[in-house]
């Protein structure tokens, strides 16, 4: 009798987390919760960028970039921002035959430069 019991409790707990897997399953289908994810993604990498790449408020590259001109030194800046971003992105939204993806790298990648300009220009 206890050994029934307990053996229909341990099926019922597993058909539950086979359906809470299924569900997020689901919802981790959906443009929305990619989107979330990507942006939530794309926060906490700028947050890495800035602690990685800023010396305070200068940039510091390594020792080839850092001789450059300032010009010079943003776009190396961009092209790693965007590069981080889309290998983000990539991650979490994968491809698609549409245009989502690569929609959400760019947006990912311009708003990750706003930051870091903003936190430049101390603003």
């Amino acid at each position: 009798m206890m050994q029934t019991a307990t053996q229909k409790r341990m099926q019922a707990e597993a058909n539950a987390r086979r359906k809470v897997a299924k569900s997020w399953a689901l919802v981790a289908q959906g443009a929305k919760y990619r989107k979330a994810a990507v942006k939530e993604s794309c926060d906490h990498l700028t947050q890495i960028l800035e602690e990685e790449l800023f010396d305070g408020i200068l940039l510091n590259l390594s020792g080839r970039n850092g001789m450059k001109s300032y010009t010079c030194q943003k776009r190396i800046l961009r092209r790693i921002v965007e590069k981080r971003q889309a290998q983000s992105a990539h991650r979490l939204a994968g491809r698609s035959g549409n245009m989502f993806a690569r929609q959400l790298r760019r947006y990912c990648a311009s708003q990750s430069l706003n930051c870091l300009k903003r936190h430049q220009l101390c603003a």
